[in-house]
């Protein structure tokens, strides 16, 4: 049976940190051909090749340091603030895996006869399509008939990922293959225009103007001040006491810092210059704690500062907006009935 997708992606950090399929295996308390398994299964998903092997060491491909960068991304947006007091095992993972080369200190060097023969399917030196141990190959599955990219912002991927997780385990016959990215309207325009996306979860401030798409929920902006700042006991604040604060933000691009500063700015409350730019969370939350500054964050981001100890939740006078979840599917594909019963499986 194929392995679950949390598991893929355990494996797969668990494989960048130890550069071993054998030390892989032991760390997550799996067999080497389960580590395989979901290797295979996890690339067969992507839609490409994540590992080579060069003497027994798995070394991430270009497309494999792509897929790190996205689950780093994913954890900062989740796990970034130190007081979180749980993470998932792959971000966490990943993370820890971007602090050092792959093949960490627990990979194993030089790698014995048993991790010499120990590779996925798709990395065997002459045979791509087989193992070299046969009994450790896993039971065949059926190839699918038909592959769906999804794209999704990585802080939105959670909200549906146990769906999309049971969506492929009652289709066998539908390879999904996920696009990680931090997508806004034009990041999703982008995707379609090019045929590399064929169902989209953005961030967006209202519907689009070149594709349809629809709603699927809102997130509420929300604006922090250090506890010891003057305003953090008041019943309400307005834009001019803001305006003698200091202003805080995401690094310049951000795509949450973007949609940020448009919404608030079409509800009335133009942000100033910032005087720190930085996407280091926990380097924020001091900054504003210490500089009697302010900042603006919704979703994970804001939901992880709101914990962070120290740190106050304004209300502000004239209500805050919200930041749209939209749900598109690209034009072309519309009327294809896979598609279609994704999108609507995910929605509901």
């Amino acid at each position: 049976m194929p392995s679950r997708m949390p598991q893929q992606f355990d494996v797969f950090a668990q494989l960048v940190a130890t550069g071993s399929i054998v030390g892989c295996a032991r760390a997550l308390d799996l067999t080497p051909a389960s580590v395989i398994e979901s290797v295979n299964a996890l690339e067969d998903r992507m839609g490409f090749q994540l590992f080579v092997a060069t003497e027994g060491r798995m070394d991430l491909t270009e497309a494999g340091r792509k897929m790190v960068d996205a689950l780093g991304q994913m954890a900062l947006e989740e796990t970034s603030l130190p007081t979180r007091e749980s993470a998932p095992a792959a971000a966490t993972a990943v993370t820890a895996a971007l602090a050092q080369p792959t093949g960490g200190a627990d990979a194993i060097s030089p790698p014995n006869d048993e991790e010499r023969l120990l590779q996925p399917r798709h990395f065997h030196p002459q045979n791509p399509g087989t193992m070299t141990r046969q009994e450790e190959t896993p039971a065949a599955r059926p190839e699918p008939d038909q592959t769906i990219v999804l794209a999704s912002h990585p802080a939105i991927f959670s909200h549906f990922q146990e769906a999309l997780v049971a969506f492929e385990q009652a289709s066998p016959d539908i390879r999904i293959a996920l696009r990680l990215e931090s997508i806004d309207e034009a990041g999703a325009a982008h995707l379609f225009d090019h045929g590399l996306a064929d169902i989209a979860y953005y961030y967006a401030l209202g519907e689009p103007e070149h594709f349809t798409s629809r709603y699927a929920w809102s997130e509420r902006i929300s604006l922090f001040v250090g506890e010891g700042n003057a305003l953090a006991d008041r019943d309400a604040v307005a834009a001019d006491d803001l305006a003698a604060l200091d202003y805080a933000a995401l690094a310049s691009g951000n795509i949450a810092r973007v949609l940020t500063e448009r919404a608030l700015a079409e509800g009335g409350l133009t942000l100033g210059p910032p005087v720190l730019e930085t996407d280091d969370l926990y380097r924020l939350m001091r900054f504003i704690e210490e500089n009697h500054a302010y900042c603006a964050a919704y979703g994970p981001t804001a939901r992880d500062v709101g914990r962070m100890g120290g740190i106050r939740r304004l209300s502000y006078a004239q209500g805050l907006p919200q930041i749209q979840v939209r749900q598109a599917v690209r034009a072309d594909r519309i009327d294809d009935p896979a598609v279609l019963a994704l999108s609507e499986f995910l929605f509901r």
